[in-house]
């Protein structure tokens, strides 16, 4: 097939990994957050990923504290946007049986560590490299933001950015080991 040149002062078209990363980026913009999704009372979830330190981690390693784990990636605006309102959620829970969990999907551990640092995250940070967690916990959107309860099930699943300042720690580690559902932040 013939190349085709481009006129003068057009740039040539985007290769094709840079449009599919476009197009994953345009998909994961907000969705409704009216309600959470609930998630079906099942077996506990996997994780067993290495963190930025190179160290795998499991969900034992958290000693059965409600976590909320955050799949996001350094490219997608929603994502970055809502990383300052999880920190301030995870600071605001020293001393309780909580802790944000952000997952990294698809990138080198290179780029999660300089979008972490960049970001001022102090949370802890898991990488899926080849997206194999953001798959098999059934996410398809980024962010995509799971409540885990303190045996490992998926309570509440979140698709979409949200905003956490908005919301009240206590009332939803109350919630989670209640089994109730819990408060819903605003987009």
């Amino acid at each position: 097939m013939p190349m085709l040149e481009q006129p003068e002062g057009r740039r040539p078209h985007a290769p094709p990994r840079i449009l599919a990363l476009i197009c994953l980026a345009l998909c994961s913009a907000p969705l409704p957050a009216d309600e959470p999704s609930p998630a079906p009372d099942t077996a506990p979830v996997a994780l067993g990923l290495p963190d930025l330190q190179g160290r795998n981690r499991e969900l034992a390693d958290f000693g059965g504290k409600v976590l909320l784990v955050n799949f996001w990636a350094s490219w997608c605006a929603p994502c970055v946007a809502e990383m300052a309102g999880l920190q301030r959620l995870a600071d605001a829970t020293g001393g309780q049986p909580f802790e944000v969990i952000g997952i990294n999907v698809g990138e080198t551990k290179g780029r999660a560590r300089t979008a972490a640092q960049r970001l001022g995250l102090r949370f802890t940070v898991l990488l899926d490299n080849d997206s194999e967690r953001f798959r098999h916990w059934g996410a398809s959107v980024l962010p995509t933001t799971y409540l885990i309860d303190g045996q490992g099930r998926v309570r509440q699943v979140w698709q979409g950015p949200l905003d956490w300042d908005g919301i009240d720690v206590e009332t939803l580690l109350a919630a989670t080991l209640t089994g109730e559902p819990p408060p819903i932040p605003d987009q």
